[in-house]
């Protein structure tokens, strides 16, 4: 059909010249009028109009690049009208989401790739932040939703699929018809099962944790009661606030799946950071750390002349029990060590300098000592040519007095600099071996201090360790409401 004959061969003509750079507007009277001119030998039907083959063609060719647009007739012109984008008062603001949308689409053969293999596409720290700068000139709270907007569209993702902002990076999933039939639970755990999604998330929530304990999750001003009461609401809200605020356009149940599955997993890493948080108060003295502590590490008490259980003892699998006694001695240790590892790393920091120094002072030494070289072989040349030039002369029957004595004076000249030379170089010797030695001085200084940071290190891994498990088995207590069981 002479028709489709039109309209095909517009869109050939637009692949063929223009790219997905190409902004709607930007194709002026001189382009169209050139686009017109390629079809113009094409027959068209008898009722039917030239420029609506090319309209139709024009309209579909931008929104095959995510442009939606109107192409109109005004006194036999076609002009095009590009509708703005979500969130859009401007062109310029258009125009900046179009260059966001070229961003995206270098990616669009690898998410689709990725995501029809069952994966979980991530956008790097780098990535994003490319995303943002081209969106600077909008309002910081529409620039997430802009983005998620433009991944839906660039990517053609559906109602279920999810676009998370986490950690710096962008995650975006696409469910395939049978994940989109999956039950909740089932739902939350497919997306949970990435690694890369899993430490950012986890990196999120351990943020908004440590940052609540100086402020709405003061937990040292609760009883042991109150805490077990209160800690799992907090922990609850914590993540909500994570999921929300990353997910963005989660309906509330699916925020509740989320939240509840995080929760489940996350529980005793959260516990963890309670401790890490309690243990660093008590080495600050902070008077109701102390008092925390000593509740949770005192399992047992006498009561009217009754020996009570409160809660499981910290013990490990080996049967080793903490009390806090011994939890404030190896809070300590590690305190010491931190601090030794701390003043070794500058004081190795300083030895680097000086053998930094005394290596560039021995570089100085060799290059002066090269010129010293240099000019002694260039004086001892011009030595040898004055000698050969005197001799020269003296051999000839008429002997010119005159000239025999400039050149006897020249010698006297050039070996007095060569003496001089020859001092200058015994000296410049001796400098090379005083910055040969002060140099090895400083290397074995700094050797010797990182052999010390080594052991020290390897002590204190063996005492980080311990650390972490105590704080492990100190979670799993936190975890346990207190109870009262007289023996």
């Amino acid at each position: 059909m002479a028709e489709k004959n039109i309209y095909t061969s517009i869109l050939d003509y637009m692949c063929k010249n223009y790219e997905y750079s190409l902004y709607a507007t930007d194709l002026d009277a001189k382009s169209i009028s050139l686009l017109q001119r390629s079809v113009a030998s094409l027959k068209i039907k008898a009722g039917e109009t030239r420029n609506y083959s090319i309209k139709m063609a024009l309209q579909d060719f931008f929104n095959a690049i995510f442009q939606k647009t109107f192409v109109y007739e005004d006194d036999d012109r076609l002009r095009i009208v590009k509708y703005f984008d979500k969130y859009v008062q401007t062109e310029e603001e258009d125009k900046l989401i179009h260059m966001l949308r070229l961003e995206l689409v270098k990616y669009k053969d690898e998410v689709e790739l990725l995501t029809k293999e069952n994966c979980l596409y991530m956008f790097d720290k780098n990535s994003r932040k490319r995303f943002e700068i081209a969106l600077v000139s909008f309002p910081n709270n529409l620039i997430k939703d802009i983005i998620r907007n433009q991944i839906s569209i660039v990517y053609d993702l559906e109602e279920k699929d999810i676009v998370i902002f986490l950690n710096e990076k962008i995650f975006v999933k696409k469910f395939n018809i049978v994940e989109k039939s999956l039950t909740n639970d089932s739902f939350m755990l497919n997306i949970l099962d990435d690694d890369r999604f899993l430490e950012a998330l986890w990196k999120e929530v351990k943020v908004k944790l440590n940052e609540s304990f100086k402020s709405s999750f003061d937990f040292l001003k609760y009883d042991e009661k109150k805490f077990y009461d209160k800690y799992p609401k907090k922990f609850i809200f914590i993540i909500k606030s994570v999921v929300r605020n990353s997910f963005i356009s989660l309906s509330e149940n699916d925020v509740n799946s989320y939240t509840n599955t995080i929760f489940k997993n996350y529980l005793l890493k959260m516990l963890e950071e309670v401790a890490n948080f309690l243990f660093s108060e008590v080495l600050e003295s902070e008077l109701r750390a102390i008092k925390f502590l000593k509740f949770y590490s005192q399992s047992t008490k006498i009561l009217n002349n009754k020996l009570k259980l409160q809660k499981a003892p910290i013990m490990t699998k080996e049967g080793k029990v903490y009390n806090y006694q011994n939890i404030f001695y190896l809070l300590k240790q590690k305190e010491l060590f931190e601090s030794k590892i701390t003043h070794k790393k500058i004081e190795l920091k300083n030895l680097q300098k000086k053998v930094e120094k005394s290596f560039f002072i021995l570089q100085r030494s060799e290059d002066e000592m090269e010129k010293i070289k240099k000019r002694r072989f260039n004086l001892l040349k011009a030595i040898e040519k004055v000698e050969d030039e005197i001799d020269f002369n003296k051999s000839k029957n008429d002997i010119n007095n005159l000239n025999l004595g400039k050149l006897e004076f020249s010698k006297r000249d050039l070996l007095e600099e060569f003496k001089q030379v020859e001092i200058r170089s015994r000296t410049q010797i001796n400098i090379i071996n005083n910055s040969h030695n002060e140099l090895e001085k400083w290397e074995n200084k700094r050797h010797q201090k990182n052999i010390l940071k080594i052991e020290l290190e390897n002590k204190y891994f063996i005492i980080k360790d311990e650390y972490r498990v105590l704080c492990e088995i100190f979670a799993k207590v936190l975890s346990q409401e207190p109870f009262e069981l007289e023996l």
